[in-house]
């Protein structure tokens, strides 16, 4: 994990998984976020999981 990247609630990282620059990695309202490598995550890139609510 490098530069200004933010990992916020609960979040799982594994294998090889680098996070650099300004990524973001969220899990809101009691939700997981499993992230398995080998994964590069850079630059502006946002993984979050959204729930079903906000996809309608």
């Amino acid at each position: 994990i490098q530069g200004e990247s933010r990992i916020t609630g609960a979040v799982i990282i594994e294998n090889h998984v680098e996070l650099t620059d300004h990524a973001v990695v969220e899990a809101f309202d009691g939700d997981t976020v499993h992230v398995r490598g080998p994964k590069v995550i850079n630059g502006e890139e946002r993984i979050t999981r959204t729930p079903l609510a906000g996809l309608l």
